[in-house]
């Protein structure tokens, strides 16, 4: 009988430092946890950045053909390539210089 209480007495004692350990590894599991996620968000906002910078040269090239063709001053040499090429005028001994 005094075996028993003598382990009661001591898991009495240790349940306030093994509590303590519980609840350290609880946050401490939650803190890698958001590390790792703050790495993977890093590296999808860098891959979203290049995706980005992409499309913004695409936008940037459309406007510039956009700008060759406004209403107000159509560039003729533009005009001409686009037309030979859409059209399939343009000679097999032609050389089309294109800006992609």
């Amino acid at each position: 009988m005094r075996n028993v209480n003598t382990i009661f007495i001591r898991l009495k004692r240790m349940s306030v430092p093994l509590s303590a350990l519980l609840v350290s590894a609880y946050f401490a599991a939650h803190g890698f946890n958001s590390v790792t996620a703050q790495k993977l968000l890093e590296e999808e906002i860098a891959a979203l950045e290049a995706e980005r910078k992409k499309i913004k040269a695409a936008r940037d090239d459309l406007e510039l053909h956009v700008g060759l063709l406004s209403s107000n001053h159509v560039d003729p040499d533009y005009l001409d390539e686009l037309a030979r090429r859409e059209l399939g005028f343009s000679h097999p001994d032609e050389i089309i210089i294109t800006n992609k």
